[in-house]
């Protein structure tokens, strides 16, 4: 157990995913909650900043620029600058003080990040819990209570070493105004109501498409569920606009467009007014479970037990194909609509 007495401030690093950043908000809240004098840190990439930035439990944010970086890495005009920003970037961190560095990540790039940090005390999980050596950067190695656990149980485990063992994980999200005045104009320009309709995310990530469930089943889906009194919002992020038109066409009167959502928290208060959230394994599928709406959740490949809502009002369509796998394929609009219907009635 590491003395915390004398604690000033923890590292979190946690880059990448958006729902794995999402997964990480219990353990935020739970040390906050145990450590309330403790500053608390957090490193993330660009694109999942928006639930971490404005956190009222994280009192500094370190954003990691991968991507800018990556293109600058083959820009020779740029390597100058580039090693200037990386320079800045982990003084930065380590101008912050912490006593201790909590890796998230759980692979290379997460435990390049800890032991640049210069943090002494590193906490990450053990060897064979981990991916591309990570375990070699960590001080404090960590092994997880089971193999098939939650994300978000695997992540609260590394709380451990700190004394901090949760009884009721729960999130937090950033408070969002604006994001709240967006969503209200969006539904008063429709006529609906918070509570009175579902939101389908028919997208994932280009690297998850293997994850999609098929456009043509979301669009029967939507008109279903329109049919039988709920309204439906098409959710969209980037490159996705098209999709969501598609599903809306087939959906008929019922079912509209969603805003665009500039953020992450204008998706999650859309989501937080519905009745309903319908998606695949993706980060909109995990900010369901961060504003506690009931969810309808479809598995291809991944484990539902591992990477599923942590959410006890979700229900999962999973339709295992006897390789430890699931097809997204074999999910019918039938399995998906006794889903829905199972969700509300939760």
């Amino acid at each position: 157990m590491i003395p915390v007495a004398d604690l000033r401030g923890i590292l979190l690093i946690r880059l990448s995913a958006i729902g794995d950043v999402v997964n990480t908000l219990p353990s935020v809240t739970a040390l906050r909650e145990a450590l309330p004098r403790v500053r608390i840190g957090f490193v993330v990439e660009e694109r999942c900043r928006d639930v971490v930035l404005g956190h009222p439990c994280i009192d500094r944010v370190h954003v990691y620029s991968r991507r800018t970086w990556q293109r600058d890495c083959a820009r020779p005009w740029r390597w100058r600058r580039l090693g200037s920003e990386v320079k800045s970037y982990l003084a930065d961190i380590r101008a912050g003080a912490y006593d201790v560095a909590i890796d998230f990540q759980g692979n290379l790039k997460g435990g390049l990040h800890s032991w640049l940090s210069q943090i002494p005390v590193r906490i990450g999980f053990a060897r064979g819990h981990c991916y591309e050596l990570n375990w070699m950067f960590s001080t404090v190695p960590v092994i997880p209570p089971a193999e098939r656990i939650n994300r978000v149980e695997k992540f609260l485990s590394l709380l451990g070493p700190l004394g901090v063992f949760p009884s009721r994980p729960r999130y937090t999200l950033p408070p969002s105004d604006d994001s709240r005045r967006r969503v209200d104009t969006f539904l008063e320009e429709a006529g609906w109501a918070r509570g009175d309709y579902a939101v389908v995310h028919p997208g994932t990530s280009e690297f998850g498409r293997k994850k999609r469930w098929p456009l043509e089943r979301f669009s029967v889906l939507a008109r279903r569920i329109a049919a039988g009194g709920r309204r439906v919002v098409v959710a969209w992020g980037p490159g996705e606009r098209a999709m969501a038109e598609a599903i809306a066409r087939v959906g008929g009167p019922g079912v509209r467009v969603a805003l665009e959502t500039r953020s992450l928290l204008d998706l999650a208060e859309l989501i937080r007014g519905a009745r309903l959230f319908v998606g695949a394994d993706s980060g909109p599928l995990h900010l369901a479970s961060a504003v506690s709406v009931p969810s309808v959740a479809l598995f291809g490949p991944k484990d539902p037990v591992i990477y599923g809502p942590y959410n006890p009002r979700s229900r999962v369509v999973f339709k295992p194909n006897g390789r430890g796998f699931g097809s997204m394929e074999a999910i019918t609009v039938d399995d998906a609509y006794a889903a829905v219907k199972a969700a509300e009635s939760a």
